[in-house]
């Protein structure tokens, strides 16, 4: 076993830390748990095993930009004091996480493994323990939680990626897409909103067939938004409502891409077979496919009218060859 010290050394050299948890069923852990490494290095990063209870990197590893920690669910505090530490991409069970006072994160990617409420975690406790950061990427399995009012701001957030899955299976009906406002209106400095939506069903009520009027939600302006991309669009009534309570409120909106397929990528892109030269889309269940299309007709009846002649409006439709029904 190689001491934390020796390690933080090795790694100072590359002006990289990486840091990957996986199961190995070798693995021998000593006595004192709080910091576990292996003396093993691989091109995809060094290894702390999923026993590692505490982390913490000392201020002096100046060169430290990237840190990774994924799949230690034994994990209970990360305690970060390096200076320059740039980006920081977690995947696990919540800890309490501190990164001092001089934390200069810019970019951090975020999930919590087992737990259906990530979105409710990022915007009750991010604001204050990454007050850099500006750019955030959160992704949650079966979100459970309506995103609640913030009682902190994200000041310098410009980018927002919010990926919600549902792998298998729907996204649970009780969750609802409007109350994801709640994250724009923490995000005064936000310019680019990136909703993914990746469900296998579509369990929420449509806008087609509820009586109930559109919901509005008065006094929120989101002044400095310009770009909105949403990849998997559905007609869900509070999926319409949320888009079009940004085109009513988002008074800088200059492009919205509407996707009514998830096609399984969580970036700015739109990839259907013809514009990558491939020979087929991802595949997509057949209610899914038959799904997008009632998405046309939400876009149709309650999306085009509110868009101004300002923004441009992009809706991608089923692949006419892969998406046939």
């Amino acid at each position: 076993m190689l001491s934390l010290n020796r390690l933080m050394l090795k790694q100072e050299r590359r002006r990289r830390w990486r840091i990957q948890a996986r199961n190995q069923n070798s693995t021998e852990v000593p006595k004192e748990k709080d910091l576990l490494c292996q003396e093993e290095d691989h091109s995809e990063g060094d290894k702390i095993s999923s026993e590692l209870i505490s982390l913490k990197i000392p201020f002096w590893l100046e060169g430290l930009s990237l840190l990774c920690v994924f799949n230690c669910n034994m994990l209970q505090v990360i305690d970060s004091k390096a200076p320059n530490l740039h980006t920081f991409k977690f995947f696990g069970n919540p800890p309490h996480l501190t990164l001092g006072e001089s934390s200069q994160v810019k970019s951090l990617n975020f999930r919590l493994s087992n737990n259906g409420s990530s979105i409710t975690y990022a915007i009750t406790k991010l604001p204050s323990t990454v007050p850099t950061v500006e750019t955030l990427r959160v992704t949650s399995f079966n979100e459970r939680v309506n995103t609640p009012v913030a009682a902190d701001k994200f000041l310098n957030l410009k980018c927002l990626q919010i990926h919600l899955a549902g792998y298998g299976a729907a996204l649970p009906p009780s969750y609802d897409y409007l109350s994801l406002v709640s994250f724009l209106d923490a995000s005064p400095a936000l310019e680019t909103f990136i909703l993914s939506v990746d469900q296998d069903k579509m369990k929420h009520d449509s806008v087609f067939g509820n009586a109930s009027p559109m919901r509005q939600i008065l006094g929120h302006k989101h002044d400095r938004l310009r770009k909105v991309h949403i990849n998997g669009f559905c007609s869900a009534k509070s999926m319409v409502e949320l888009t079009c309570h940004i085109l009513e409120n988002a008074t800088s909106l200059e492009s919205l891409i509407v996707n009514t397929i998830y096609d399984g990528f969580t970036g700015d892109d739109v990839h259907r077979c013809f514009l990558q030269k491939r020979s087929h889309c991802m595949p997509v269940p057949r209610c899914m496919i038959l799904e997008a299309h009632k998405a046309l007709r939400a876009v149709s009846s309650f999306i085009v009218g509110r868009v101004s002649p300002t923004i441009k409006l992009n809706v991608w439709e089923p692949c006419s060859r892969c998406h046939a029904i």
